[in-house]
């Protein structure tokens, strides 16, 4: 009787961890999944791992996190980008970004209504304009041949948010 006492203590044992491994591992894969700061979709092409006012962010794009920085007087500090073109994680220092382009990879189906039920023109989205890193300036030059905006080395970029800090 001991024995199947043991076992199924045992068994319980085993089924608890793995959940708890289960539900660490969801967790932190929505975490790379879901932007940190604006809950919208990371798309392949255009997440970023940022650092504002020191702490770490999964988040959706370089715009995102310089809007957080700068609407939280906090410092911003890229630590990985992505390539728009090939989805390839990248050092930020050595990124090329075009900023103000027409193209917004952060999309949201976050239709906003007034008190009458009728839909209101969005007026903010702290994700728009896009912003996006490329991996050499050629490729930055002809996506804003084609899409618009301003060619930007990492400290141009984040020179408004981080005045009066080190570089970045």
């Amino acid at each position: 009787m001991a024995r199947k006492i043991s076992y199924a203590a045992l068994a319980l044992l085993l089924i608890i961890g793995g959940l708890l491994v289960f539900g660490e591992w969801s967790l932190h894969r929505r975490s790379e999944e879901v932007c940190g700061i604006c809950a919208r979709h990371i798309h392949r092409q255009a997440g970023v791992v940022a650092e504002i006012g020191g702490r770490r962010h999964h988040v959706c794009c370089a715009h995102c996190a310089i809007t957080e920085g700068f609407q939280e007087h906090k410092p911003v500090k890229l630590i990985e980008v992505t390539d728009y073109n090939s989805g390839r994680k990248l050092d930020p220092t050595r990124a090329w970004y075009v900023d103000g382009s027409r193209i917004v990879a952060c999309t949201h189906d976050m239709t906003h209504m007034n008190e009458m039920k009728q839909v209101e023109t969005t007026t903010f989205d702290r994700c728009s304009p896009g912003t996006f890193a490329f991996a050499s300036q050629a490729d930055a030059d002809s996506f804003a041949a084609k899409n618009g905006g301003v060619i930007e080395s990492l400290g141009e970029m984040l020179a408004g948010v981080n005045a009066g800090e080190g570089t970045q």
